[in-house]
Parts: C-alpha cells; sequence; structure tokens
C-alpha cells in the first residue's frame, strides 16, 4: 500500500473530511489533538489507496483545490 498525502485548499475541512472518508481510503485528520494538520496554509489529505482518484474527486465536486502531494508523509 503506497500511503500519500496531498495539500488541498478548502473553506470546510469537516465537509472535505466527511466526504473522503465515504469515498473510503482517506482522512483530512480531524482526529488529531491539535485538529486539522495543515501545512503551508492547506489542509493534509492521508491516501491510503489510490490517490489520482481522491484528487479527482475533490476536483471535480468542488470540495477544494488540490495544490500538491508531498514527496513524503507529514
Amino acid at each position: 500500500m503506497i500511503v500519500k498525502d496531498v495539500l488541498v485548499v478548502t473553506s470546510d475541512p469537516e465537509l472535505l473530511d466527511a466526504t473522503v472518508q465515504k469515498l473510503g481510503g482517506a482522512v483530512v485528520g480531524g482526529g488529531t489533538p491539535g485538529g486539522y494538520v495543515r501545512v503551508d496554509g492547506c489542509y493534509v489529505v492521508r491516501c491510503f489507496r489510490d490517490a489520482g482518484f481522491i484528487k479527482w474527486v475533490i476536483r471535480q465536486q468542488g470540495y477544494g483545490e488540490v495544490v500538491r502531494t508531498l514527496a513524503d508523509l507529514v
């Protein structure tokens, strides 16, 4: 399994988190002690399966703007 972290700009991280969790294989990470994890002002979406599909859904359904995929996990 290849795990990827994707940076996303969104106005509603809770909706994004709920949506990617319903798809299965991805979370925004709202359960962390400090709240949602952010890097460079973007929310981190951790993808446990097809990151390409998760990014496609985020873009196509308007849940946010995919900024980039990180080379390493946060």
